[in-house]
C-alpha cells in the first residue's frame, strides 16, 4: 500500500508521460462513496466521469444505499471515497468495507479520504490524517493498493447553526475562511485527476509510470 500526497508525494509515482492509448482491457470499476453534506458525492462523480473518459466502465454508489443485488466479484478495480469528521470516516462505509474486505483485497484499488485537514499541508496535520487512515484500515480489515488525503469544502449554508459557529471558530483560529454567507471548496480538481489517471495507469495501461 502506497500513501500518496497530493501535490507533494511520498512514495508515489514518479512523473512520466502516459500513452493513454495502450490499454490492456476496458476495466469495470466500481466507486463507493460515503457523504455527509454531498461534496464527496461531487468527488465520486467527477473522478466517474474521468474513468469513463479514459474507456472504461464504472458504476458509482452510495454507501449507504447499497443494492442487495451488488456483486464486487465482476469488477476488475475499486476506488472507495469517505469524508472525516471528528477523525472518523462514515459508519456505513466502515460496514460495507468490514463487509466486502477480502473481494476489495483481490483487484487494484484506491482509497480518497476527505477533510478539511487535508487542505492544510503541515507535518502536524498530515500525521493526523495518516493516523485518522490508519484507523479505518484496522477497523475494516482492509488496506488498498494506494491511497491519498483530499482536501474537501466548508459547506456553511448545509450545516444547522451549531455546526456552522463550531466550524466557522475552528476556521477562524486556523486563519481561514470565516464568512459564513457562502461555501469554500477546496479540492484541488487538477491533483485529484492526475491522481486517478495515475491509478489507472499503474493498474491498467500496458505501459505503466516508473515507480519511485
Amino acid at each position: 500500500m502506497r500513501r500518496t500526497f497530493l501535490g507533494h508525494e511520498r512514495c508515489g509515482w514518479c512523473e512520466h508521460e502516459i500513452d493513454r492509448t495502450l490499454i490492456t482491457k476496458m476495466a469495470n470499476i466500481l466507486i463507493v462513496y460515503a457523504t455527509t453534506e454531498g461534496h464527496t458525492r461531487k468527488i465520486a462523480q467527477t473522478i466517474g466521469g474521468q474513468i469513463r473518459a479514459a474507456g472504461h466502465d464504472t458504476e458509482i454508489v452510495d454507501s449507504a444505499d447499497i443494492r442487495p443485488d451488488l456483486t464486487l466479484r465482476v469488477f476488475d478495480g475499486f476506488v472507495l471515497l469517505g469524508s472525516l469528521h471528528q477523525g472518523f470516516h462514515q459508519r456505513s462505509l466502515v460496514h460495507f468495507v468490514k463487509a466486502h474486505a477480502e473481494d476489495l483485497s483481490k483487484a487494484p484499488s484506491a482509497f480518497l479520504s476527505v477533510s478539511l485537514t487535508a487542505a492544510h499541508k503541515e507535518g502536524d496535520h498530515q500525521d493526523e490524517l495518516d493516523k485518522c487512515a490508519e484507523v479505518f484500515f484496522e477497523q475494516t480489515g482492509w488496506r488498498p493498493t494506494v491511497w491519498a488525503p483530499v482536501a474537501g469544502a466548508l459547506k456553511y449554508l448545509e450545516y444547522d447553526w451549531l455546526k456552522r459557529m463550531v466550524l466557522r471558530a475552528i476556521s477562524k483560529s486556523a486563519g481561514g475562511d470565516i464568512d459564513t454567507s457562502q461555501d469554500y471548496e477546496y479540492t484541488n480538481w487538477a491533483e485529484l485527476e492526475q491522481f486517478i489517471g495515475r491509478f489507472l495507469a499503474e493498474s491498467f495501461y500496458a505501459t505503466k509510470p516508473k515507480v519511485c
